[in-house]
């Protein structure tokens, strides 16, 4: 953790406070929260380094994928290593197989041909322009989930969480947000801000003794908590894999369950997403655990899956043919999955728009057809209540149906 988002305190239960310790020395930020249990939660995954969404939803049912892919392209339903048939035109990449299940009860969808408006094969502009939600514009001073949390009615509890080393582009800016790659580190360090927030606390209320009795003992009440609970072990025989992805999905599913207010959740996976050469093994690598830990999570949550929507999503896609290293390089549209029991799923949406010579962008990229926006809003819509465009400068559309 680091900067000032390390130092904000995450509580449970009904009635409690939560306190953040500015850099200043004078500063104390007390938050009235309230019970959350139920309501809609958002997770965001972000896949870093352009996963390439050709075979993490292959369309197989488009000759030129084979013609364009070659050695990578994955081979057709039935098939040894073959892909997943979702529709009899798209199938996905046989390490998601745990995925199936929730795609055909309707939980799971893939959002195809997704994609930034201002075109860049860098991956730094790229993940900066999706994180602010103002492709082409580096000035601007906020993330898009920090303006959406900033929106939410109803409550002042510190309501967003980031799975992550450092705090990320998504919420730059004033809104508070707990930073944490674990939670029981997290615990840790709360130990010594009790401490110093106790202090300060004692010291702005030392003049009148009784005010510090009816909000001080509630917050130091609610950070014991805080350090006596800790979330709960998975449930419904899930299995959650090693690494970053299944400790962060089992963090954030561990949150939804005890009900403390969080609405937003962040998670960030870094890998061999990058895949400029032996695509196949690095596919098979990233998305084995990123399968297994989304199955496990929507397995863990059970009927609590009917209030969260999640959305994996990149940068940018990859390109439409083979390189010479067996591999892909940066590229244009790419693949959304969005699971969640709101989700209208067992489809894959969005306008598909081929693969001939004469379909790809600039000859060479899968065509982006949807702007991520859209899809962003539509998410922030049904989840959070949220109107009002997040995007400065953009009104976005209706989305692509994905949220009933």
């Amino acid at each position: 953790m680091s900067g000032d988002a390390s130092r904000r305190v995450f509580l449970r239960g009904a009635g409690l406070a939560a306190v953040g310790v500015g850099l200043a020395p004078t500063s104390l930020l007390v938050r009235t929260a309230r019970a959350a249990a139920g309501e809609k939660v958002l997770v965001k995954v972000f896949l870093r380094g352009a996963a390439d969404g050709l075979n993490l939803c292959a369309p197989h049912g488009d000759p030129e994928y084979y013609n364009l892919r070659q050695a990578i392209a994955l081979p057709r339903p039935g098939s040894s290593d073959g892909v997943v048939n979702l529709d009899g035109y798209f199938g996905m990449h046989p390490e998601l197989a745990p995925l199936k299940p929730f795609f055909d009860d309707g939980r799971l969808a893939f959002v195809h041909a997704v994609g930034n408006p201002q075109v860049t094969r860098s991956h730094f502009d790229a993940q900066d322009f999706m994180e602010s939600g103002t492709p082409g514009d580096k000035q601007t001073p906020t993330g898009w989930l920090d303006r959406a949390i900033a929106r939410i009615p109803g409550s002042e509890v510190t309501q967003a969480v980031s799975f992550s080393s450092q705090l990320v582009r998504s919420f730059l800016g004033p809104e508070p947000v707990l930073v944490a790659q674990n939670l029981s580190s997290f615990d840790l360090h709360a130990r010594n801000w009790r401490v110093e927030a106790e202090t300060r606390l004692r010291a702005m209320y030392e003049a009148d003794p009784t005010a510090v009795g009816d909000t001080g003992s509630e917050t130091f009440e609610a950070i014991n908590t805080l350090l006596r609970a800790p979330t709960p072990p998975p449930s419904n025989g899930a299995a959650y894999p090693t690494g970053t992805v299944g400790s962060s999905l089992r963090q954030a599913a561990g949150l939804v369950k005890v009900g403390i207010g969080t609405r937003c959740i962040y998670v960030n996976v870094t890998g061999g997403f990058d895949t400029h050469s032996n695509q196949l093994q690095n596919n098979t690598t990233d998305y084995r655990p990123l399968g297994q830990a989304l199955a496990a999570f929507a397995t863990d949550l059970g009927g609590l899956l009917d209030s969260v929507v999640l959305m994996v999503t990149t940068e940018f896609g990859r390109t439409a043919a083979v390189n010479g290293a067996a591999g892909t390089d940066h590229g244009t549209g790419y693949c959304m999955m969005v699971l969640g029991g709101r989700v209208r799923g067992g489809r894959v949406l969005g306008r598909w728009p081929g693969l001939g010579r004469g379909q790809l962008y600039e000859g060479r990229d899968l065509a982006a057809t949807t702007d991520f926006r859209d899809v962003f809003q539509e998410v922030a819509r049904g989840q959070l209540g949220i109107a009002e465009s997040l995007f400065p400068g953009y009104a976005p559309g209706p989305g692509v149906g994905v949220v009933a």
